[in-house]
């Protein structure tokens, strides 16, 4: 699990939000503020809706710290005095390390359910989960040089405007906008955009082979929706790009990063399996696949997860 404790928040609501019926609303990270707008409490997982005519308030609160040994009695404790200030009917601990004894007792006293994710070996997986890697392929952009062409008769200032903004922008900038939806774009993305609607330019490439040169002259001609620039003269619109980059296609095998199992702490008894694969960057961001493998039913669940910059 990840060093601070997201990515056990993020297991635990995705399984717990799959099973639940519809109509239950399942929050993470939940700030709660008093009167005066200090914040008094955040909630791991807050799992709200009605069974009946019964309304159910469940919090479910995750614990990741592999250095401090198994779950204390005094964490539990903690649970207890926020069910009874917050109103929750029930209380769930997911912990990483496991409980200890002071702390299993204490809570089977005061009915706080008790779940562990437990780490597997790829071996005990082998029964639903076949693989080991993924091949992941992925077809790269990368933008050399643009050339933004305007109408010839635009005026000798408004060109000289167009160029303060271009000369003085920032690396990948986004100073494109779209003037149907004025979402902001840089030209590198323009770029990749224009490559996939071609179509078939990664068509003659092999993975991990050379780099293809490539120059492609984009028109705009659409007047619902094409490129504009704001300058100090106004905005000014784009007729056409003319586009010098490079295309390649990257293929990598991507590794089992983590093979856990979600259960019931007192019995051992599964809800869920989890393989997860290592992270991967696509289009600048980073994700990670996910297969949740749910133990009552058997389906498994494929996703894929965004991760933060720095996972």
């Amino acid at each position: 699990m990840a060093a601070d404790g997201k990515q056990l928040e993020a297991l635990v609501s995705f399984v717990e939000k799959t099973l639940l019926p519809e109509g239950f609303d399942v929050k993470t990270n939940e700030r709660v503020y008093n009167d005066d707008g200090v914040q008094i409490a955040e909630f791991d997982i807050e799992i709200r809706g009605k069974v009946g005519s019964t309304s159910i308030a469940w919090l479910i609160e995750c614990r990741d710290r592999p250095g401090n040994g198994p779950a204390p009695g005094s964490w539990i404790e903690q649970l207890v005095g926020r069910r009874t200030r917050f109103g929750f009917k029930m209380v769930t601990a997911v912990s990483t390390t496991g409980f200890a004894v002071g702390a299993v007792e204490f809570a089977q006293s005061q009915g706080i359910e008790l779940r562990e994710v437990k780490a597997l070996s790829a071996e005990e997986f082998k029964d639903w989960l076949a693989i080991r890697h993924l091949h992941h392929i992925e077809r790269v952009t990368a933008l050399m040089h643009a050339s933004i062409l305007v109408a010839p008769e635009e005026s000798e200032d408004r060109k000289h405007a167009l160029l303060d903004v271009i000369s003085n922008a920032p690396a990948n900038a986004a100073f494109l906008k779209s003037s149907k939806s004025r979402e902001s774009i840089a030209p590198a993305n323009a770029f990749s955009g224009a490559v996939s609607e071609a179509g078939t330019l990664f068509d003659d490439l092999l993975p991990n082979g050379p780099e293809k040169k490539v120059q492609l002259h984009v028109t705009y001609a659409n007047d619902e929706d094409h490129f504009v620039v704001e300058t100090s003269a106004g905005e000014i619109r784009v007729q056409a790009i003319v586009f010098d980059g490079e295309l390649c296609i990257k293929e990598s095998l991507v590794p089992l990063s983590i093979t856990a199992e979600y259960r019931h702490a007192e019995t051992g008894e599964p809800i869920s399996q989890l393989a997860a694969f290592a992270p991967q960057a696509m289009h600048g961001m980073k994700f990670s696949m996910e297969m949740h493998r749910m133990a009552e039913s058997g389906e498994t669940h494929i996703i894929l997860r965004r991760l933060r910059d720095d996972a």
